[in-house]
């Protein structure tokens, strides 16, 4: 079990989450780069159950190549975007790992989308990296 904290940049949102990470990964999709403004996002995906949000947040959803919907939350004052959902797996929340207070627990396992990553973005050699999301 995984205890984490965290928080946007004013902490008018705040989560906390008692469970087993799923996954991490290091995503470089170009939706991704665009809502955070860095050349990659690094995800913790958990059970939405083992997660609790405090504060209003905004949300925006968009559609993806496979047909999906991922929707992205974010604080309504500061911009942070603090988590996403995706309609195609509801029960998994994927919480943004530069507002985890617990920076030691934050380990990707997989770079994902590298075939769209930006030619400045090091990636760890060691981490499996395939060019789009592994079906």
């Amino acid at each position: 079990m995984t205890k984490l904290t965290g928080q946007c940049l004013c902490g008018d949102v705040k989560f906390t989450a008692d469970g087993d990470v799923a996954f991490q990964a290091n995503c470089h999709c170009v939706d991704c780069r665009q809502t955070t403004g860095a050349t990659f996002a690094t995800l913790l995906f958990m059970q939405q159950s083992d997660v609790e949000i405090t504060g209003e947040v905004k949300s925006f959803s968009h559609s993806v190549d496979s047909g999906n919907t991922l929707t992205k939350h974010f604080c309504p004052n500061c911009g942070s975007q603090v988590y996403g959902t995706s309609k195609s797996n509801p029960q998994m929340i994927a919480l943004r790992a530069g507002c985890v207070n617990e920076q030691g627990e934050v380990k990707p396992q997989i770079n994902v989308f590298a075939g769209s990553k930006m030619d400045c973005t090091m990636m760890d050699p060691d981490l499996p990296a395939p060019e789009r999301m592994p079906g």
